[in-house]
């Protein structure tokens, strides 16, 4: 009689026999189930990767799609402001006392963002497309260095825009034209003709990135070759650079600047302040270039909008020149979001 053990290997055997499955076997197939369940599991996380990515970008993108729909609405009641501005009053004179010059405080929107819009005027500010026009060019060039000096700037640099913005290839005191461009890296070439943008500044000979930030106060870019100067609103800089007197009286021209100025016309004004009867070509009371910025922000996403308009000194209608995305905004107030 065959013992017990020796009967249970027989069945194994035969087991297997019928079945053809093996131990080896068996190991194969379980890694194959293994590297299935692998790669199974790397596309379902790839796929659930990019739907998240693809979720997150929706996200963003309807964020800021809402909050440049907000800033959009913002410059438009801004551009209404102007025109009220201009329907009421008439043409008659521009002021820092009315109510599009008045800084307003960022207010909530739709509790969970902010929204906040300021006015500058574009006409208290050296338009440097000045330089580009034939007409005054040499005066302007004098009162644009006279302004770098106050500022701290060097004036070549006066020289440099000069050349850069004039119709010919002659280089004038110490400005330079292409055949110094080009030997820089990259090589570029001088336009020959008005700015389009500040930024334009970057690339002039000698000019220092902490020297376009302090420009960029007191300076403008207009699509016109001319200057005028709203002398209710002009900074106390760009006064002194206008003054006739090369050392004008700093006391004088801060009390000049810091007052409250409703000069009816230019004549009121030059009665009053005779050191600037030279600039009376470029001064007015009224402003016809505007330059708006709006911040609006929504939750995480933030839309920031420089608009450039003008405003038609007989008719008082607004037009749309430029709009700016790029531009930076530095509020002067503190947003502080409370926790709910």
């Amino acid at each position: 009689m065959t013992p017990r053990p020796m009967r249970i290997r027989l069945a194994a055997r035969f087991i297997g026999r019928r079945t053809g499955f093996h131990a080896p076997q068996q190991g194969v197939a379980l890694i194959s189930v293994l590297l299935i369940v692998a790669v199974l599991t790397a596309v379902v996380y790839q796929l659930l990767g990019r739907h998240s990515l693809s979720v997150a970008q929706s996200q963003n993108t309807l964020g800021f799609d809402q909050a440049l729909s907000y800033a959009l609405g913002a410059e438009t009641l801004a551009r209404q402001a102007l025109y009220e501005d201009f329907s009421e009053s008439g043409p008659g004179i521009d002021t820092l006392e009315e109510p599009w010059a008045q800084a307003i405080a960022p207010f909530e929107i739709e509790k969970e963002g902010f929204l906040e819009i300021r006015a500058r005027d574009l006409n208290g500010c050296f338009n440097l497309n000045a330089l580009a026009g034939e007409e005054g060019r040499e005066q302007h060039l004098s009162r644009f260095k006279t302004l770098l000096t106050i500022l701290g700037i060097p004036e070549t640099l006066a020289d440099a825009l000069r050349d850069w913005v004039d119709k010919d290839e002659a280089v004038h005191g110490f400005g330079a034209e292409d055949s110094e461009y080009l030997l820089k890296e990259p090589p570029h070439r001088t336009p020959n003709g008005p700015l389009a943008h500040l930024s334009e500044m970057r690339l002039l000979r000698g000019m220092e990135p902490e020297y376009l930030d302090i420009l960029a106060e007191h300076v403008c870019v207009l699509p016109v070759q001319s200057l005028k100067i709203n002398v209710n609103t002009a900074p106390l800089p760009l006064f002194a650079a206008l003054a006739a007197n090369p050392n004008p009286d700093p006391v004088a021209i801060e009390q000049l600047a810091d007052s409250v100025r409703e000069f009816a016309d230019v004549d009121r004004f030059l009665a009053e302040y005779p050191d600037f009867a030279p600039a009376a070509d470029v001064f007015d009371v009224t402003s016809s270039w505007f330059e708006v910025q709006v911040r609006a922000q929504v939750g995480d996403s933030t839309a920031v909008l420089t608009s450039l308009l003008h405003r038609n000194p007989e008719t008082g209608s607004i037009s749309l020149v430029s709009r700016d995305l790029g531009k930076d905004f530095r509020s002067l107030f503190e947003v502080t979001v409370e926790d709910a």
